[in-house]
């Protein structure tokens, strides 16, 4: 929680700091104030359509305005969200094996080659390696037996790989490993990550 709350609170000052150095933040204020009249428009004209269909018109061109204004800094955030997304997700977002339940582990080849899974101490190998060839996978069932930290290793050849978020062999494309999905006090660690940000943000915003 440490680690998220940190990551969190960094990239909600980052949101900050790409929002006031590239936007215009006079007429950003100016369009939300825009906006909130026309609301407002709405629920004092209500027994006048033809006021109200024009506050409407009026709320639409302000929002495609407001969007405007603020999409690059949009970008900018959804491009870096993208990047920071994998690496928290692997962390954050996946539960440890349970033990003593099985799980399956999938390799995407490339080329099919001859493959085999070496398990870390407790952790067994239960089943051979399944292949399904025209889909090239390759599959086995494992199963911990104790609390446990170590890497799986898949022999391809005369080569050794482990799952990473790159994978530099050329017959490797893919390992996917059945995890839980993990919570952090009953909720996804993207709730977390979000409210957090968010409440950074307006933090250093009001300063």
């Amino acid at each position: 929680m440490i680690g998220l709350f940190f990551i969190s609170a960094v990239y909600g000052v980052i949101a900050v700091l790409i929002f006031r150095r590239s936007t215009d933040r006079a007429s950003v204020r100016r369009s939300i104030n825009r906006i909130l009249a026309h609301v407002m428009e709405l629920g004092l004209f209500l027994d006048s359509p033809g006021l109200v269909f024009g506050a409407q018109r009026d709320l639409l061109r302000e929002n495609l305005r407001l969007l405007r204004l603020v999409i690059l800094p949009g970008v900018i955030l959804a491009v870096l969200f993208a990047l920071l997304y994998p690496p928290m997700n692997a962390v954050y977002g996946h539960a440890p094996l349970p033990v003593g339940e099985p799980s399956v582990v999938t390799v995407q080849m490339n080329v099919m080659e001859p493959v085999e899974l070496e398990a870390p101490d407790g952790i067994v190998v239960e089943t051979p390696g399944v292949r399904i060839l025209r889909d090239r996978e390759i599959s086995w069932r494992v199963r911990p037996l104790r609390r446990s930290s170590g890497e799986l290793r898949f022999h391809v050849e005369n080569r050794a790989v482990t799952p990473g978020f790159f994978l530099r062999d050329p017959a490797v494309q893919d390992i996917e490993i059945r995890y839980p999905r993990a919570t952090i006090l009953g909720f996804s660690w993207l709730v977390w990550f979000f409210l957090i940000s968010s409440v950074s943000a307006g933090l250093l915003w009001k300063r």
